[in-house]
């Protein structure tokens, strides 16, 4: 009887180190524009800091456009503000401040020619679930 005692005590500590509070999986992710081979945008969203980041990934001239969405209890996307990259290697970032951390967030990374908002292209995304 005293073995079963030790082994049902010793199971049940094993069980609650297993079972507390763990911290949270960030649910951070990388969207790339869609243009053939090259994937010259990309915008990086960091779950953990809240930020995101937008780069040109090559020497075409052309600029790096990203953003995300945050999925809101509607139903609707919380649209933060596009952010603009020009250069190769280049990269900018934002703070985006979620209010609702286990809300999906939808990253999309395009590319653009020249200033006017309406020249974006190759846009792809990627679809995260909140931690």
């Amino acid at each position: 009887m005293r073995l079963v005692t030790k082994l049902v005590v010793a199971g049940a500590a094993c069980g609650l180190m297993f079972t507390g509070a763990s911290p949270a999986m960030a649910a951070s992710a990388t969207a790339y524009s869609t243009d053939a081979g090259t994937r010259g945008a990309s915008t990086h969203f960091d779950d953990g800091e809240n930020i995101y980041t937008v780069c040109d990934r090559d020497a075409d001239g052309m600029r790096a456009v990203g953003w995300i969405e945050v999925r809101q209890a509607d139903g609707s996307w919380n649209k933060f503000p596009k952010i603009e990259a020009l250069g190769d290697g280049n990269c900018v970032s934002n703070k985006a401040y979620i209010i609702r951390e286990d809300a999906a967030v939808m990253i999309k990374a395009c590319r653009k020619n020249g200033d006017g908002a309406d020249r974006l292209r190759d846009c792809g995304s990627d679809t995260v679930s909140g931690s």
